[in-house]
């Protein structure tokens, strides 16, 4: 069986506490020993500077860690 959860959830919207469109998940991270995600990669919006938010950049993309997500569901909801 196909897998497509990786196809369905890349390219969400990721938006703030504020509900404020952050930019696009384009990647996610995950723990070669446990499987585990660990972090999702994002696109930031233009007009957002990436060295101004708390997360660290990893090959242009914004690496915010998962336990910054507080929900995914049509975007990706980031706790603050």
């Amino acid at each position: 069986m196909k897998t497509t959860f990786g196809q369905e959830i890349l390219t969400r919207k990721v938006v703030d506490a504020a509900g404020d469109l952050l930019g696009h998940l384009a990647d996610f991270t995950i723990d070669v020993d446990t499987g585990n995600i660990v972090a999702i990669l994002i696109v930031t919006e233009s007009g957002i500077d990436p060295n101004e938010l708390p997360w660290p950049t990893n090959e242009g993309l914004l690496s915010v860690p998962v336990e910054e997500v507080s929900s995914v569901g049509n975007v990706v909801e980031l706790a603050r």
